[in-house]
């Protein structure tokens, strides 16, 4: 798979294309890992830029996790290799300094409030802004001298955020950041990550299985299956590369000719018939229209459906 390039906002958040200020580029190419014999991740290509948000979409077990403590310059790859503008992570702390990962499962300085993990931060990080971390505890209600230990498993993921953002970081790694947080915190923490992408150029990548929350802010997404990206690029032509048409037959039509069209899944009814293929309305609908059906339509997809269907492609849980 050749590098895929990040695609604007466009229609999904009304934006437009990122400012030309924003730089920012990484790239994996061809990474391999493995452990203990076991292949976790194959041949891995991504290009991602600054000022989009890239959502990795994956069965359990796919590789998310791994593909992310790697950009991050956690784990070196076995091959290939990881490269923030031009320049490798790993072994690079300057480098590293500009990333920030944030794990499934957070973690602090033992007894240590938000405020003095603040100034544990700015120790190591020098970009740390103090009074951003103190605005954002605020807006999102927030107790800076309390013990974060004694504070809920969604509270702790609505610290570990603060904390980053407050880095300002220039890329920002996200694995399955919003479990446990409520709706409400949910939407809020998507809007502040979604307006600090675009504000400041930063680059984030989400992590998860959630493929609605994926929809509503991602502008690109890949999808990746026992350690492979099978598929990357603009959210909506993810989507729409996926066809869904219900029509209705006048006579009856054989098997042979729906097997034509290579369903990746097929519904009929009597003269009843839901096709769902790979194509473009352009060339598929003339195909239906030359059997001339009583009616035609085309149904939309979600990102849900349309990752349900390359998991089934792949026999996965079929």
């Amino acid at each position: 798979m050749n590098p895929v390039e990040s695609a604007g906002f466009t229609e999904r958040t009304g934006r437009g294309d990122p400012p030309e200020r924003i730089k920012t580029m990484l790239q994996t190419t061809g990474v391999d890992k493995s452990f203990g014999g076991r292949k976790v991740l194959s041949g891995i290509d991504l290009r991602l830029e600054g000022g989009h948000i890239f959502g990795l979409l994956g069965t359990n077990g796919a590789g998310k996790s791994t593909l992310l403590r790697m950009i991050a310059g956690i784990l070196a790859a076995d091959r290939g290799s990881i490269e923030l503008e031009g320049r490798p992570v790993f072994e690079n702390p300057e480098v590293k300094s500009r990333i920030c990962y944030l794990s499934d499962d957070p973690a602090f300085l033992h007894a240590a409030s938000i405020r003095e993990m603040g100034d544990f931060q700015k120790a190591w990080y020098p970009e740390h802004d103090a009074e951003r971390l103190e605005e954002l505890c605020g807006r999102f209600n927030l107790p800076m001298d309390e013990k974060i230990s004694g504070f809920s498993k969604g509270t702790q993921k609505r610290v570990q955020v603060c904390l980053a953002l407050a880095r300002r970081p220039e890329v920002l790694l996200c694995d399955e950041t919003f479990d446990g947080l409520d709706p409400v915190m949910r939407e809020a923490f998507r809007k502040t990550i979604s307006e600090e992408t675009w504000d400041r150029g930063m680059m984030t990548v989400l992590a998860g299985h959630n493929q609605q929350e994926m929809e509503d802010i991602c502008d690109q997404v890949g999808f990746l299956h026992e350690g492979r990206l099978l598929t990357v690029g603009d959210i909506d032509t993810v989507v729409h590369g996926i066809l869904r048409v219900q029509f209705a037959a006048r006579e009856p039509i054989s098997d042979e000719a729906v097997a034509a069209f290579r369903p990746l899944r097929l519904q009929r009814q009597g003269r009843l018939c839901v096709l769902t293929v790979r194509g473009e309305e352009e060339e598929i609908l003339p195909r239906i229209q030359a059997m001339n059906p009583e009616f035609i339509e085309t149904l939309p997809l979600s990102l849900e459906e349309v990752f349900i269907l390359e998991m089934e492609e792949q026999g996965y849980a079929k």
